[in-house]
């Protein structure tokens, strides 16, 4: 971490998806939220800072830490909803008899 520092209280919004995942995470880690929270704004300042890690698209970029996120618990095949099931799209044409 960036070491030892007075801590600040901040608001921010999340997806609830993605704060299901964390509380299911943070329910079997030893570790908070606020600490898993604040490590993964590190990691993501430490990237920022050596643009050459970068992959070579957004596309592999969104990929990786979708993949990422799943390997560490965060995210579950479950947690998104299937749009498979919306209402069939009507037929672009209208048939007059």
């Amino acid at each position: 971490m960036l070491g030892l520092m007075r801590e600040k209280r901040i608001v921010i919004y999340m997806p609830d998806a993605l704060v299901d995942a964390l509380n299911r995470v943070t329910a079997v880690s030893p570790r908070s939220r606020s600490e898993i929270i604040s490590a993964a704004v590190e990691r993501y300042l430490a990237e920022a800072a050596n643009p050459a890690a970068e992959p070579a698209s957004p596309d592999e970029a969104f990929f990786d830490r979708v993949a990422e996120m799943m390997q560490s618990g965060l995210l579950q095949p479950g947690d998104f909803s299937d749009r498979a099931t919306e209402a069939p799209r009507p037929k672009s044409k209208l048939w007059i008899n």
